[in-house]
């Protein structure tokens, strides 16, 4: 049984694992000790852990995971994984290469990957089709989008959330922020897409991330929505190193 950590910008993703199957999520801003304490209380028999963090580490939380389960690992530069990485593992988001590695482990060997995952950022990977992963690019996620329109201007109000739905148009400020804001997030990603179709047709195409689901349905229909994808993928990893 392993437990999965996953620190984000915004968003703590803690999984438990059995046998491959998640047979418990949870979501935190940031997993408090407390939080860890109780999971572990829950879950006795859990063997292995993974913990992996694009903030600051957390020693303390380190440290209370490494008394209570026999192996423990954190996702840095150094460790394997069963994909080829071409891109500098120095600069590269643990969370980026979870969502490679576990797109590339549900998929045939042969296809090619565009990898989008949106939260704070959104971030695209590309894995050829002989399982290399060769690099990607980073964008501003949704919410970004919105706190940049209100930091740079002197009159646009900071939206927390899109007023939805989203029209083609907005009719108030409020509406053309959001749908100014999704409707390019969507035509980015559709361009990304278009254009790594151009270059291979067969290429399969991954869509995670806490955002996901706010334009899954503006995406054409081959498009795959993963939800879990990072946790996937660090199971995947932690498995590998075990």
């Amino acid at each position: 049984m392993n437990l999965i950590i996953d620190q984000g910008n915004s968003v703590c993703k803690v999984a438990v694992v059995d046998g491959g199957e998640f047979i418990a999520h949870y979501s935190f801003p940031q997993v408090s000790l407390r939080e860890a304490g109780s999971i572990l209380s829950d879950y006795p028999d859990l063997k292995a852990t993974i913990y992996s963090s694009v903030a600051g580490v957390d020693k303390l939380l380190l440290s209370l995971l490494a008394e209570r389960i026999p192996t423990v690992l954190r996702v840095d530069e150094y460790i394997d994984v069963p994909v080829r990485v071409r891109y500098d593992r120095k600069g590269l988001g643990s969370d980026r290469l979870a969502a490679v590695v576990g797109a590339s482990a549900l998929t045939p060997q042969g296809v090619s990957l565009l990898v989008v995952d949106l939260g704070t950022a959104i971030t695209f990977e590309q894995i050829t089709s002989n399982g290399e992963y060769i690099g990607g690019n980073i964008s501003p996620g949704l919410y970004t989008r919105l706190k940049a329109l209100n930091h740079f201007t002197s009159r646009l109000p900071l939206l927390h959330d899109l007023v939805l739905p989203v029209h083609a148009f907005g009719t108030t400020t409020a509406e053309a922020i959001s749908s100014g804001v999704l409707h390019g997030v969507v035509h980015e990603i559709k361009g990304y897409i278009d254009e790594t179709k151009a270059n291979d047709p067969q290429v399969q195409v991954f869509v995670t991330g806490g955002d996901a689901s706010l334009i899954e349905s503006y995406l054409p229909q081959e498009v795959r929505i993963e939800p879990d994808l990072v946790l996937y993928g660090l199971n995947k990893i932690l498995e590998y190193n075990r």
